[in-house]
């Protein structure tokens, strides 16, 4: 039986940076047909360690 580890990181300004680059990218139809995209998750909590993974909710 393999065992995963998780990583915990202590809160990063950078995740905030990251959403922004991440719907920056997101084409141009998306952005359109979206009513909101907001982050989402344990990164999104300043001050909160959390996994290193930027989660985004995207309403359409």
């Amino acid at each position: 039986m393999r065992t995963e580890h998780i990583v915990i990181e202590d809160y990063t300004p950078q995740w905030k940076t990251e959403f922004q680059k991440i719907v920056a990218s997101l084409g141009n139809e998306i952005l359109a047909k979206s009513l909101s995209i907001e982050h989402v998750g344990s990164t999104s909590v300043e001050n909160l360690a959390a996994k290193p993974i930027i989660d985004m909710d995207i309403v359409i």
